[in-house]
């Protein structure tokens, strides 16, 4: 029995094309498995997969429609795979993975009256449209914690990040002196 196109579903049908081939946002977005206004909020915050625009100077159109490759989707998908919730946090910059994160500085973005305004992790357009409105300071992100910020928000969730650090640095301390009690009662035991 011969299997045809037709009675394949839609991602059989794109996964079965030549990795060369250019999808639509739509067609991307059935690849990816997700909406297409998710893969255009990445396509706009730097963050999907690489794609395709025509245009250039005397377009009319304000803008043109925008292609993926399935060879640039398979390759950001592979280059996104992570092993554990951990890894995926901290790749979002929703967990720091180290303490060294946490007292590294950082580049954050602080207002005329030198309180902090966030992190300095936005995209470029972002970045562009900030500057000359705030100035930013490197500072490692354990200060910036320690500072007032403007916005109360963000404040608190950078501080969760942190305080998930706390909690593990709490597990170390635990853990360290549970040897020393161990190493002690062994040694009261030997005499």
């Amino acid at each position: 029995m011969t299997t045809t196109l037709a009675s394949l579903n839609i991602l059989e049908r794109l996964h079965r094309h030549p990795d060369a081939v250019a999808l639509t946002t739509s067609e991307a977005a059935v690849f990816l498995r997700s909406s297409v206004s998710a893969l255009e909020s990445m396509r706009v915050k730097g963050t999907g997969p690489a794609y395709i625009q025509g245009g250039g100077k005397g377009v009319r159109s304000s803008n043109p429609k925008c292609l993926f490759e399935k060879a640039d989707l398979l390759t950001w998908q592979r280059a996104n795979k992570v092993s554990s919730t951990v890894e995926a946090a901290v790749r979002k910059g929703q967990l720091f993975a180290s303490i060294y994160d946490v007292v590294r500085p950082e580049p954050s973005w602080k207002d005329e009256r030198g309180q902090v305004v966030g992190i300095l992790k936005q995209t470029i357009a972002t970045v562009l449209a900030r500057l000359g409105l705030y100035e930013i300071e490197w500072i490692p992100v354990t200060d910036a914690l320690g500072r007032s910020w403007s916005d109360p928000t963000q404040h608190h969730e950078l501080a969760g990040q942190a305080s998930e650090m706390r909690q593990q640095i709490y597990r170390i301390d635990a853990g360290l002196e549970a040897t020393k009690i161990a190493v002690a009662l062994n040694d009261d035991v030997c005499q």
